[in-house]
């Protein structure tokens, strides 16, 4: 069975909005199949509101994973019903500048336990990693405390699962499959009236931002005014993207939110299913509704009450009101460009006619990012919005829809003649052709080369619906010199398979090992190597190994391969430790590049904790000081070769994990031990031998 095997290091925040504990606290958890990392939590909230503020504690909705380009603020789920005449509605977030906290109004969903974690790792789930939460409506004090949820007097009582579905294909990488089970337990909580729910609405509410929190000057409104919106209507899908922010370096991408379906009474309730009419179900309203978070007017005014945010998700969003002499479509396309952008988004599904005390439906969302084309990047290409610069969007949604799909494809929620390509014998989603297993990748790094081994894994491969042993070969993959933001892999090499009609038919006799290598403390066998050579010191490059198979006939499918994300692996050529470290030796000193530093370096980030210069010839474990000519100390380093994994802010915001190093190297941010940018000037540092005592001396400048 193919599978894809990843480290998954579960990113949990656990904290209190008050100072009693709560039954269970507020967790988030983000998804890290893939190359999107979305936070989730046990309280019914998407996204993280304070990524602004605080970047490096972890991601909204970033994509690509290894850059600060974020596409969200907060969502939550809505449900509003009648219930004998009377409306209720519960929701898990609101239109609020700080987001959740305990008891606060509109955010009504409480945990019914902690976040659990499926997939890969545990050998149990349906995707490469399952987010479970579970949450509840029926409390108006937050459990474990005496806090009110305030305005929470009538709940409806729903009880939530919510389960967020990650793969890391290259297809797939990009976005969440968010499923709700939604059960109406009016009838076991005291105090609740046991009653039907009619016309039931569910949305999603989202306030989706699409900016860079790294590069990003822009604090509070500002940073939240500049987003672009759009709908698109056959897909189901509303999106946003940076419009008019002057953030540089940044990526230009979309963040997207779909209804890709329900089920509710065994039928597939949604637009895309053409029979529901013919078996007594009137088909639902899937789509959006748009508001201003503070003063809107018009069209664009907010909900102030339940009675508005159910007239939100059952009314249709007439985009064609023209408000301020323009459209309200090209109002949320274009008021971005003049930091007037800041509009909140709901999605909505309904109306289901009635669910019963104790019956359970389900709802299947998508939060997808996608990256506009080449093209498209730049400081020119953000206020751009076409059906050029939402391929990669588009594509995506399709390739979600197809997840979803598994064999039911015609949308009618059974297993008609031909569909079971698994052969089964029942109706199964979350089904399709999937490429080999990711190969293990270990790189040792030289002085100015990096030699990849690879393991043979993938070649055992089955692909669990076709059943076929149909690995093909591998690609090599290596980034660009100078792309520190967002890596794009190039491909450099491939090896397959000979005697048919895919790939070069190379054959693997260029990397294949006679006999498998291993390494200390690990146990994997590798058993191909390639070498790259005519790296320069200091610099930043990506490298990969992908698997690809032979694609299928039945499924009319060219060749699948492997995402480049998977096996990624962040690598800083320079010099090995120093052997022979001697304050005599003439060869092998200690000394810095690029020196003289002139602000900014071409490997600089944004801002002045993003510097770096690179000590080179360090030996194994050292000690470095930095001093003023006067003799001042500026700054300590400790440098130890084996654990060295960047230690400035640089590789927080250029780079990526898993990083190696050569060992003989050690930046510094050019920032004293009190965190001030040091001046234009000559500065001295000194080197000693932890092991032998040796001390080396030499100088270098700064030139701003």
């Amino acid at each position: 069975m193919k599978k894809i095997r990843l480290g998954l290091a579960l990113v949990v925040f656990a904290f209190f909005a008050t100072n009693v504990q709560a039954q269970f606290p507020f967790e988030l958890v983000e998804t890290e199949a893939g190359d999107l990392r979305l936070a989730i939590s046990n309280y019914g909230t998407i996204g993280k509101p304070d990524v602004r503020n605080n970047p490096q504690g972890g991601a909204s909705m970033r994509y690509p994973a290894n850059t600060g380009t974020e596409h969200l603020f907060e969502a939550g789920l809505w449900i509003g019903a009648y219930t004998e005449g009377s409306l209720r509605l519960s929701s898990a977030s609101v239109t609020d500048p700080s987001g959740y906290q305990t008891g606060k109004a509109g955010f009504e969903f409480t945990a019914d336990g902690p976040i659990r974690i499926e997939g890969e790792q545990t050998g149990i789930g349906i995707s490469d990693q399952d987010i479970i939460t579970e949450f509840t409506d029926r409390n108006t004090i937050v459990p474990g405390t005496n806090v009110p949820i305030d305005g929470h007097q009538n709940p409806i009582g729903a009880d939530v699962t919510l389960t967020s579905l990650n793969w890391a294909f290259p297809f797939t990488e990009n976005f969440s499959i968010v499923k709700y089970t939604i059960t109406n337990n009016s009838h076991i909580h005291e105090g609740i009236p046991e009653a039907t729910w009619d016309s039931v609405y569910v949305g999603m509410y989202a306030d989706l931002v699409v900016r860079d929190v790294n590069s990003t000057l822009d604090q509070g409104g500002q940073f939240f005014n500049k987003g672009g919106l759009g709908y698109l209507d056959s897909l189901y899908t509303t999106y946003a993207f940076d419009a008019g922010s002057n953030d540089n370096p940044s990526l230009n991408s979309y963040g997207a939110i779909s209804v890709l379906g329900s089920i509710y009474r065994d039928e597939f309730f949604h637009p895309l299913n053409d029979e529901l009419e013919s078996r007594g179900y009137r088909t639902p309203n899937v789509g959006p509704s748009y508001w201003l978070f503070s003063s809107g007017t018009g069209i664009f005014q907010g909900p102030s009450n339940d009675e508005d945010r159910y007239q939100k998700m059952a009314e249709e969003f007439d985009f064609d009101a023209t408000q301020g002499g323009q459209t309200a479509r090209e109002a949320l396309r274009t008021d971005g460009q003049n930091s007037s952008g800041n509009y909140i988004t709901m999605i909505s599904i309904g109306p289901y006619p009635e669910v019963e005390p104790g019956e359970s439906f389900d709802v299947y969302f998508a939060f997808i990012a996608a990256l506009k084309p080449e093209q498209f990047q730049g400081l020119a290409g953000k206020d751009d919005d076409n059906e050029e610069t939402r391929v990669n969007l588009v594509t995506s949604i399709n390739s979600a829809l197809r997840v979803l799909q598994g064999n039911d494809r015609n949308n009618n929620n059974q297993l008609d003649p031909g569909e079971d390509t698994n052969n089964s014998g029942t109706l199964d989603r979350f089904i399709f052709p999937t490429p080999p297993d990711s190969p293990k990748l270990k790189v040792v790094l030289d002085a100015n080369r990096a030699t990849l081994y690879w393991d043979k894994g993938a070649e055992a491969s089955v692909d669990p619906v076709t059943n076929e042993a149909d690995f093909e070969g591998y690609k090599v993959y290596r980034s660009d010199l100078g792309e520190d933001i967002n890596p794009t892999p190039r491909l450099i090499r491939e090896f397959d398979k000979t005697g048919n009609d895919v790939g070069f038919n190379t054959g693997f006799e260029e990397v294949l090992l006679d006999e498998p290598v291993t390494f200390s403390g690990d146990t994997v066998e590798y058993w191909y190597k390639f070498e790259i050579e005519g790296m320069l010191s200091g610099w930043q490059y990506q490298f990969s190994v992908t698997s690809f198979d032979g694609g299928s006939q039945v499924f009319e499918l060219d060749p699948l391969e492997t995402s480049t994300n998977v096996n990624a692996v962040r690598v800083f050529p320079g010099t090995t430790p120093n052997q022979d470290f001697d304050s005599s030796a003439k060869e092998n000193q200690v000394g810095v590049y690029p020196n003289p530093y002139r602000v900014n370096a071409a490997w600089d980030g944004a801002g002045e904790q993003n510097r770096k210069i690179m000590f080179y010839n360090l030996p194994e474990r050292a000690e470095i000081r930095i001093y003023t000519l006067a003799g001042d100390i500026v700054a300590e380093l400790d440098h130890d070769s084996e654990s060295y994994n960047g230690d400035i802010d640089w590789f927080e915001s250029q780079s990526g994990s898993p990083r190696i190093f050569s060992g003989g190297e050690h930046a510094w941010d050019i920032l004293s031990e009190s965190n001030q940018t040091l001046r234009t000037g000559l500065y001295l540092f000194t080197v000693k031998d932890l092991k032998g005592g040796s001390v080396q001396r030499g100088k270098f400048a700064i030139i701003k």
